[in-house]
């Protein structure tokens, strides 16, 4: 027996009596066969096609999977990725679920790599009773409940948004207090208020942890481009957030990320230094900014001390420095050069509005955890970026 379609195919699914199959087209749809007559298919559609003025069917996007599962409710499931159509929905990755006559869109944040349907019954030949889609996408495990309404996903009990945002720089503390582990975890479990999720448990079982490979306490630090720093649990077998900290919140939001030689990036985290001792962490940022942040578990309200540094030298005239050694070009100092008391003032504003970024001002609310305690900021000097912080550390005992 031979089956000829008009579109390359992309998946196949049979049905679970083993008389007729669907298979998922590149053209966006769906045809279904039956092994009696298969010279054609006993029906051709298009989920997602809309028809245009001309009366015409939009073209769709590829669908590259399908599969077709039965219940005993009489209503089989169809669920596949892609065949939306190329407009600007056309352009999100999705999952679609068509059970019955009700047609549900899951959009993706991620690309959609493959997904595989969990079933009551593994006998493809006996009623399959969906229960779940498990979904890989390119940077992270979704996994859909499908007996509750709305199809809502399952909360992931392991990490997968390492690269939420990319990483930037990282840190690697071992042999910490036996006390910071649990304080992290107070704070971020507090923090965290994901709603939205179905009720039901993870659906996925099997494997074992790892035995902890060390006796001690290990904790990453990683810091990403959208200012954010994650506090990970590296004892066990596997990485365990304990806490997530945002730096932009320090910050007024910028008024452009477009500005010709401005980092898209302005908050992302260059460098970080913790003090596991005293609790206190230092951080430096792509705006030449640095912020002191102190550990506290209870809420407070407070005002977020800044200080402007700018970054002047002089180069010598003599001589008598290392002659292979060539110095980065002066900036201009013409309003740092201005000794005249009455242009002081003037010359703070102008600094204080070429900053890269802006302190919020007044008390701000802070959450348990770490609180901004100070912030010091590179100006601009006649419109010249400040360099970039090549080093950073914190010394508690010295205050430094």
């Amino acid at each position: 027996m031979r089956c000829q379609s008009a579109e390359p195919l992309r998946s196949i699914s049979w049905h679970h009596e083993g008389k007729q199959f669907m298979c998922s087209h590149t053209d966006g749809s769906l045809t279904t066969w039956t092994v009696r007559q298969a010279p054609k298919p006993i029906n051709v559609s298009q989920p997602h096609a809309k028809t245009n003025k001309d009366g015409k069917a939009e073209a769709c996007k590829p669908i590259q999977k399908v599969e077709w599962k039965s219940s005993k409710t009489g209503e089989a499931y169809v669920i596949f990725s892609g065949g939306l159509t190329y407009d600007k929905a056309g352009r999100t990755p999705s999952i679609t679920v068509i059970h019955g006559k009700t047609t549900t869109v899951l959009e993706m944040e991620h690309n959609v790599v493959d997904f595989i349907t969990l079933c009551e019954s593994p006998w493809t030949s006996d009623f399959q009773d969906p229960y779940a889609i498990v979904v890989l996408l390119n940077n992270d495990l979704v996994v859909i409940d499908l007996l509750t309404p709305g199809y809502p996903c399952f909360e992931n009990p392991y990490p997968m948004d390492l690269h939420e945002s990319p990483v930037t720089c990282c840190t690697y503390l071992a042999d910490c207090p036996s006390d910071l582990i649990p304080a992290f975890y107070s704070v971020g479990s507090r923090a965290q208020k994901r709603t939205g999720f179905s009720e039901r448990l993870w659906p996925l079982c099997g494997g074992e942890w790892s035995p902890t490979s060390c006796s001690y306490n290990e904790i990453i630090l990683t810091g990403h481009a959208d200012g954010s720093i994650k506090f990970w649990d590296a004892s066990a077998g596997s990485l365990q957030v304990l806490y997530k900290l945002k730096t932009a919140k320090v910050f007024e939001k910028p008024r452009s990320r477009s500005v010709d030689g401005v980092d898209e990036d302005p908050f992302a985290i260059q460098l970080i230094s913790l003090c596991p001792e005293s609790r206190k962490l230092c951080v430096a940022g792509a705006s030449s900014h640095v912020i002191l942040f102190k550990f506290r578990k209870l809420e407070s309200v407070s005002e977020t001390a800044m200080l402007e540094i700018p970054i002047t030298y002089e180069i010598s005239e003599e001589g008598d420095c290392s002659p292979e050694y060539e110095y980065p070009p002066r900036p201009t100092l013409s309003m740092a050069s201005k000794t005249d008391s009455a242009e002081g003032e003037s010359k703070k504003s102008s600094l204080e509005y070429l900053t890269p970024l802006r302190v919020r001002t007044g008390p701000q609310k802070k959450p348990p955890g770490f609180q901004a305690h100070l912030v010091c900021l590179t100006p601009l000097m006649n419109g010249e970026l400040p360099s970039q912080i090549s080093s950073l550390s914190i010394n508690s005992s010295y205050g430094l």
